[in-house]
């Protein structure tokens, strides 16, 4: 699996063509943050493609600094935040949303974390077996990616809609792939595969199942 600057790049590009699909078909407000995902994904990557350019010349100025610590709080602070947070404002049972908003407080601690860790030491980017390494010390490494794990993914795997939910379980597949087969790039290749499979969020606005998967109430 190889990735660069070209494929960031086109993963923006289609992401911003669905992300404007899916705006033009939200109907409901609560849908709306859910219907964001896709545009969220595309200016994530479209800072990864410009970090790429930067580091294939080895480029140590400002701008490979800022891009580098930018796609840190795409992962470590908008992510935890934004997801749960999505997922339950689109959310129509009671029991499911106080889970969900149970997690996002996990989600609100994690990114308190990373904000305090990311001004005391920024990230360094590095290019490294065709993937970008985010140089970044983390206390309490298995306890914080099980955390990044739950605010991250499980949302969607508790919502009651069919797409999401579906999001949810590949997300999560993709997270395991990435840790267990890319660990030192496991950022940057998980959530180049979250991108991709954020698009499946546009067929939860042509598709929705109101009924719960499983019935949680």
């Amino acid at each position: 699996m190889c990735f660069s600057a070209e494929a960031s790049f086109i993963v923006s590009g289609t992401l911003l063509v669905i992300g404007a699909s899916t705006i033009r078909k939200t109907v409901y407000s609560k849908d709306f943050p859910v219907a964001l995902i896709p545009l969220i994904f595309a200016a994530q990557q479209l800072v990864e493609g410009l970090l790429w350019v930067t580091l294939s010349h080895s480029d140590t100025s400002p701008i490979q600094f800022w891009l580098s610590n930018i796609y840190g709080v795409f992962i470590g602070i908008i992510w935890p935040l934004f997801a749960p947070f999505a997922v339950y404002y689109a959310e129509t049972d009671n029991l499911r949303k106080k889970i969900i908003a149970a997690i996002g407080l996990a989600g609100a601690g994690l990114a308190i974390y990373t904000a305090i860790g990311l001004a005391d030491e920024p990230v360094i980017a590095e290019i490294i077996h065709h993937s970008i390494n985010y140089k970044h010390h983390v206390g309490s490494y298995q306890l914080i990616i099980v955390l990044y794990l739950l605010a991250t993914c499980v949302p969607f795997i508790f919502s009651s809609y069919k797409h999401l939910y579906l999001a949810g379980i590949i997300i999560t597949t993709g997270f395991f792939v990435a840790y267990f087969t890319y660990l030192e790039t496991f950022a940057s290749v998980w959530c180049f595969f979250a991108a991709v499979a954020s698009t499946l969020i546009y067929f939860y606005f042509i598709h929705r199942v109101k009924k719960p998967l499983i019935p949680l109430s």
